[in-house]
C-alpha cells in the first residue's frame, strides 16, 4: 500500500501535489469542524427574562450542583444542556427559584413564626400578597416586570375622614404596548386580591412614567364625570354606526356607503315624587259618639200660711206667725256629642330616572354613485329620489326612529349621494405585495443557490480527485536487439536522434510519457 501510494505521489507534478495537498487540508478541516460541532452539547433555554437578582441565584445553584450553562445576551437568560432542562428546573422549583416576581411570596410563611409580634405578620402577609401579585402580573403579554405596592389603612376605632381607610394600590409594569383590555384586567386583578379594595383605587404607570389606568377610571353616569359620559356615548355610537353599517354593506356593497350615528345622551339623575289626592274616594277613619246626662232635685219639710212678700220675709212678721211653708225643685239635663273623621284616598308615586337614557338619534349617510357600463365605458349615475327614501327609511328602521306627528324622516337621517376619492393605500398595497413576492424570491433564490454552491463544490473536489489519480498506461520497451534488426543500427548505449525517432514512429505515448517524467524532475531539481 505504502509503494503503491509512493508510486501515485512520484508521478504527479509539483503543481497536482499542491493542490492534492490543498484539497487534502480543507477536508480534513471541514470534518474536524463536523465532529467538533457535533460533539458540542444542545444547549437549550431554561429561563429567560430574568432580573439581575434571579439570574444570579441560578447561576449559583447550577454552580453549586456543577451542572453546565450558558447566559445568552443581556444576561437574563441561561441555556443549559437540553437533556437536563426538566430535571433542573424541577428541582429548582422545590428551592423556591426563580420566584418570578420582584419580591417573595407567600414561602414567607414556610419557616416558623413562634415569637414574631402581630405588626411583623401583617407585614409579611402585605409583602406575600405583593410578591404574588408582581408574579401573576409578570405573565401577561407584552410586560417584562411587575411590582405592586399596597397601603393598607391603619385599624382605628375612629376614623379621621371617609376615604382614607380604604386600601389603595399602585403597580408599575415594565415594557411598552400594553393594551387597554391588558391594564384593565390587571386592575382588576389586584382590586379582587385586596379586601375592600375598588378597581378605581388602582393605578397602573409604566416605565416611561405615563399613567395607563387614567382613562379606565370611572366614577359612573351619577357622578357627573365627563370622561364616562364620552365613553358611554362613544360606545352607543359604535354600536348603533356598525349595525348600520353592516345591513348597507349587504345592500350597496362594500366601501359604497358611510354612515355616521349621533347619539345624545341623558346624563342628569332624576328623582319625582308625586302625591294625589282623591276627594272622591273617602274612607271613615275614626267614629267618637258621647251623651251626657244631668238630673238636680231640692225637697222642703216645712210649710206656712203667710203669703209671699215682704212681710213674710221679715223677722216681725214671720215671728208673729207660727206656720212654715215647704218647696220642691227637680232639673234634669241631657247632652249628647258624636263625632266622625274621614281620610281622604292619597297615593305618593316616587320614580327615579337614572343617566344614560338616549334623548335622540341622528344620522348622516353618505351613499357613493352608481357606476354603469355605457357603450363599454364606465359612468356615473345619479340615484332616483325613490332610492333615496328607500335608504333613509332603511337607516330610520335601523336605529328603531319612529316618527311623531309633525315630524319628517329628514329630520334624524340625511342622505347624500357623492362620488367617492380613490383609495390611497390601494396602489401602496399592491406594492407592499410586490416587495412581499419579491422578498419570498429572494429568499428562494438564497436557498437554491447555496444548495447549488455546495453540490458544485462536492462535484468540483470529485472531479479534483479524478484527475489526481495516477493513469495506467500500457508501455511497451523494445529492446536494442530489436531495434538493431529492424533498422539496423548499431548497438550502443548512448542515446541518438535516430534512435528517438524511430521510437516516435513506434510508439508515440511512450514519449509523452517521457516527456513529463522528464520534466518533473526538472521542476522538482529547481
Amino acid at each position: 500500500m505504502g509503494n503503491q501510494f509512493k508510486e501515485i505521489w512520484q508521478s504527479l507534478g509539483a503543481n497536482q501535489r499542491i493542490s492534492l495537498i490543498l484539497a487534502s487540508g480543507l477536508v480534513l478541516l471541514s470534518m474536524i469542524g463536523m465532529m467538533i460541532w457535533a460533539a458540542q452539547p444542545d444547549m437549550q433555554l431554561l429561563y429567560g427574562k430574568l432580573s439581575p437578582e434571579e439570574a444570579g441565584k441560578i447561576v449559583a445553584k447550577l454552580e453549586q450542583k456543577g451542572i453546565g450553562f450558558e447566559t445568552g445576551s443581556g444576561g437574563n437568560s441561561i441555556y443549559v444542556e437540553a437533556s437536563q432542562v426538566h430535571r433542573i428546573r424541577m428541582e429548582l422549583a422545590t428551592e423556591g427559584i426563580p420566584a418570578g416576581g420582584s419580591g417573595p411570596g407567600f414561602e414567607l410563611f414556610d419557616e416558623g413564626s413562634f415569637g414574631i409580634s402581630d405588626f411583623v405578620q401583617r407585614t409579611n402577609f402585605l409583602r406575600a400578597i405583593q410578591g404574588e401579585l408582581s408574579r401573576t402580573i409578570s405573565q401577561f403579554n407584552g410586560v417584562e416586570s411587575a411590582r405592586v405596592m399596597v397601603v393598607m389603612p391603619e385599624n382605628r376605632l375612629l376614623s379621621r375622614s371617609e376615604g382614607q381607610d380604604r386600601p389603595t394600590a399602585s403597580v408599575f409594569v415594565g415594557g411598552g404596548g400594553l393594551s387597554t383590555s391588558t391594564v384593565n384586567s390587571i386592575r382588576h386583578l389586584v382590586a379582587n386580591a385586596i379586601q375592600r379594595l375598588d378597581v378605581n383605587d388602582v393605578v397602573v404607570v409604566d416605565s416611561q412614567g405615563n399613567v395607563l389606568s387614567e382613562e379606565l377610571r370611572s366614577d359612573g353616569l351619577g357622578g357627573g364625570m365627563s370622561n364616562d359620559v364620552m365613553k358611554y356615548r362613544k360606545q352607543m355610537e359604535s354600536y348603533f354606526t356598525n349595525k348600520v353599517q353592516s345591513m348597507l354593506d349587504r345592500v350597496l356593497g362594500p366601501n359604497q356607503s358611510e354612515v355616521r350615528v349621533a347619539v345624545d345622551i341623558e346624563t342628569a339623575a332624576v328623582q319625582t315624587t308625586e302625591k294625589i289626592f282623591d276627594p272622591e274616594s273617602q274612607v271613615a277613619r275614626s267614629s267618637t259618639f258621647d251623651e251626657d246626662s244631668m238630673t238636680e232635685r231640692e225637697t222642703s219639710g216645712e210649710s206656712s200660711n203667710t203669703a209671699a212678700g215682704v212681710a213674710s220675709n221679715t223677722p216681725a212678721a214671720g215671728g208673729a206667725g207660727g206656720n212654715k211653708v215647704s218647696s220642691l225643685k227637680e232639673r234634669e239635663d241631657k247632652n249628647k256629642v258624636r263625632s266622625e273623621q274621614y281620610e281622604i284616598n292619597e297615593r305618593i308615586v316616587s320614580s327615579v330616572q337614572n343617566p344614560g337614557s338616549i334623548k335622540r338619534l341622528t344620522a348622516s349617510l353618505v351613499v357613493a354613485k352608481r357606476m354603469e357600463d355605457v357603450g363599454g365605458q364606465l359612468n356615473l349615475v345619479e340615484r332616483t329620489p325613490e332610492e333615496i327614501a328607500e335608504l333613509t327609511d332603511i337607516v330610520l328602521t335601523a336605529l328603531g326612529i319612529q316618527l311623531a306627528p309633525g315630524q319628517a324622516a329628514t329630520d334624524f337621517v340625511t342622505v347624500k349621494e357623492m362620488a367617492f376619492a380613490a383609495d390611497p393605500f390601494q396602489d401602496h398595497g399592491d406594492l407592499l405585495k410586490d416587495d412581499a413576492n419579491m422578498q419570498r424570491y429572494i429568499e428562494l433564490g438564497k436557498s437554491g443557490v447555496g444548495a447549488v454552491l455546495g453540490i458544485g463544490v462536492i462535484l468540483f473536489f470529485m472531479q479534483m480527485l479524478k484527475r489526481y489519480k495516477p493513469e495506467k498506461i500500457s508501455m511497451e520497451v523494445l529492446q536494442p536487439d530489436q531495434m538493431l534488426q529492424t533498422r539496423k543500427m548499431e548497438d550502443s548505449s548512448v542515446v541518438t536522434p535516430e534512435m528517438l525517432n524511430e521510437l516516435i514512429r513506434q510508439k508515440p505515448a511512450n514519449i509523452g510519457v517521457s516527456l513529463r517524467e522528464w520534466i518533473g524532475d526538472e521542476v522538482a531539481k529547481k
